[in-house]
């Protein structure tokens, strides 16, 4: 895998203009840390969570951001299952069902309720779609290699596996 965890760079910050990127919602508090693959021009990285303290964060609603090359994609997950690596043999795993994908450029998310199912449809960014299956699984690699939000604190001597299930529209990635 060629993405790295690390802390947002000053040079990285002004780059891609994550100052703007950090105004776009009054509730955000965007993470100074990242999984970046610069190769493929893809970062990744927590922009908002609410979390249920009282059920050990499972429940959780997130808003990631994900720079797909050249796009910006904003991506709304509620985590349905946590087991702490360790609880689980040194596997940290994770069940996230993802809410939305919405370019950013776009003032309003693309969800629709089909009251017959009673089940909310989502679209995905008309001007993706033909990179979906691809950008799908960019992205459930990122959460992987993130740690969800968190590989940046865990130290180098630790050696933790992250599992992350990924659903989309009913689907796992």
């Amino acid at each position: 895998m060629a993405y790295t965890n690390e802390k947002i760079s000053k040079e990285d910050f002004e780059k891609y203009d994550l100052e703007k990127i950090n105004k776009r919602l009054p509730y955000g508090s965007p993470d100074d840390y990242w999984a970046i693959d610069r190769q493929r021009n893809i970062w990744f990285r927590e922009y908002y969570r609410s979390e249920d303290r009282e059920n050990s964060g499972v429940e959780s609603y997130t808003v990631w951001d994900f720079y797909w090359k050249g796009s910006l994609i904003s991506t709304n997950t509620i985590t349905l299952k946590k087991i702490p690596y360790t609880q689980n043999n040194g596997v940290f795993y994770a069940y996230l069902k993802i809410l939305d994908i919405v370019t950013t450029e776009k003032s309003r998310v693309h969800r629709k309720i089909d009251k017959k199912e009673n089940k909310i449809l989502i679209n995905f960014p008309k001007e993706l779609l033909s990179y979906k299956q691809e950008i799908l699984k960019d992205l459930k690699e990122a959460f992987e290699v993130s740690q969800i939000g968190l590989g940046i604190y865990i130290r180098d001597d630790e050696k933790i596996v992250c599992k992350v299930d990924l659903e989309y529209e009913g689907q796992l990635i």
